[in-house]
């Protein structure tokens, strides 16, 4: 899951932030990361989903209903098409049996896919890298749970 974040991330956001921000975002020491993704897969009240051709993933997503959270929706650029909204759309399935709305931290690359996907923009606010160094602008978004 981590190289399908990485290859989203260079593919997809290099028109919407700088070099540094994309490596720093991206990563190359997955030690850590991948030890905290363990620990939110392990837990009971996250909603994990996983797209395959074959047996290579192609895409992820993350929800925790219990905060109303959105996670993470990484697809790496693939021949299938539609992938982001077919996982989004299978989290939010489940999500929402619990969950009245779901909020996310959206990309500037991903703003335009969560509107259409009918997220609406609570406001923009500054990131703060994991490590403290990098900060850039991400779109905190809503969807309610659809009546």
């Amino acid at each position: 899951m981590m190289l399908v974040r990485r290859e989203a991330i260079l593919a997809k956001a290099a028109a919407h932030y700088d070099p540094a921000t994309l490596n720093d975002w991206a990563g190359t020491d997955i030690t850590d990361r991948v030890t905290r993704i363990r620990k939110k897969i392990s837990d009971p009240n996250c909603i994990v989903m996983v797209a395959e051709v074959g047996e290579e993933i192609i895409g992820f997503a993350m929800a925790v209903p219990s905060r109303n959270e959105l996670q993470a929706l990484y697809t790496r650029p693939n021949p299938v098409g539609h992938v982001g909204r077919a996982l989004l759309a299978a989290v939010e399935g489940l999500a929402f049996e619990a969950a009245e709305f779901l909020n996310c931290d959206a990309s500037l690359n991903a703003e335009s896919f969560y509107r259409a996907n009918g997220y609406r923009e609570e406001c923009r606010k500054d990131h703060v890298s994991s490590n403290g160094g990098i900060v850039s602008t991400v779109v905190q978004m809503r969807k309610q749970r659809p009546a």
